[in-house]
């Protein structure tokens, strides 16, 4: 319940927030270098794109044309705002890589470039460059809605809210249960869900993550401007201790007549 709060409350957290964190644990220099080479690539200053381009880059003999092709993915309109939509760093022995997607917003459209760069010491090369025309803003594209949701996703939400719901009912009768051993472990098996079949709302796609624990068996997470997942787990713990309750009633009122047999004996 907890963690649908906290998803759902995200949901009226404005992009400013967003944007906020983004820029926070955004890299420096290397944020600021993928944002000039797409500038760059977008004004067809192919020369100085190239410049900044790892050799394994430059080695491609068809370079110039592909440059070409990929700087007409942006849309010719004016600009009007660039923003970071989202950044990943990832650091081995050898090197760091920087993955940073900026979101171009135009007169007469929307865009999305990508840079991947990479470290080795204190030189950082860019090595991947992709952009991508876009229909919409990543903002509008993947906010969470149920209008123009088929049946699917409905089923969804229900069976999400029947866990969460299913598990809190079962956590309040465990602490109104007299339980003779453990009831604290019984208490918390009824909050966890085991396994994961995860949604993803804008397409519709299924996973499963086997090797997954969720409190009150369900989630609704997005990080930053990408889609929302729908976390589904089986509350095992719960459907474990409702079975088990007239025998746990059971054992504890055996136990308690136990005990008082001592007393009645001493008396």
């Amino acid at each position: 319940m907890i963690r649908w709060i906290m998803a759902f409350a995200c949901l009226a957290v404005g992009a400013c927030s967003q944007q906020a964190m983004l820029d926070k644990f955004a890299p420096h220099p290397q944020s600021e270098l993928a944002k000039q080479v797409l500038d760059e690539l977008r004004a067809k200053q192919f020369d100085q794109v190239k410049a900044s381009f790892d050799d394994s880059l430059l080695q491609s003999p068809d370079i110039d044309s592909k440059l070409q092709e990929v700087s007409g993915y942006f849309p010719t309109g004016a600009l009007v705002s660039a923003k970071l939509v989202g950044t990943n760093t990832f650091t081995s022995p050898s090197q760091t890589t920087y993955n940073l997607t900026y979101e171009y917003q135009f007169a007469d459209g929307w865009a999305l470039g990508n840079v991947h760069l990479n470290k080795r010491g204190d030189v950082t090369r860019v090595d991947g460059v992709h952009v991508q025309r876009l229909a919409q803003s990543l903002e509008q594209q993947n906010t969470f809605t149920l209008a123009g949701k088929d049946a699917i996703h409905w089923i969804v939400v229900l069976f999400a809210g029947a866990i969460a719901l299913f598990c809190l009912y079962a956590f309040v009768r465990c602490l109104r249960t007299p339980i003779a051993k453990r009831k604290w472990l019984w208490a918390i098996s009824t909050l966890l869900g085991i396994g994961t079949l995860r949604f993803q709302w804008n397409t519709g796609a299924f996973d499963f993550q086997l090797l997954s624990l969720q409190l009150f068996g369900a989630s609704a997470s997005s990080q930053g401007y990408s889609p929302w997942i729908i976390g589904l787990s089986l509350p095992l713990g719960a459907i474990c201790f409702l079975v088990c309750r007239k025998g746990l009633m059971t054992n504890a009122a055996d136990t308690k007549a136990a005990e008082a047999l001592p007393k009645q004996e001493q008396a």
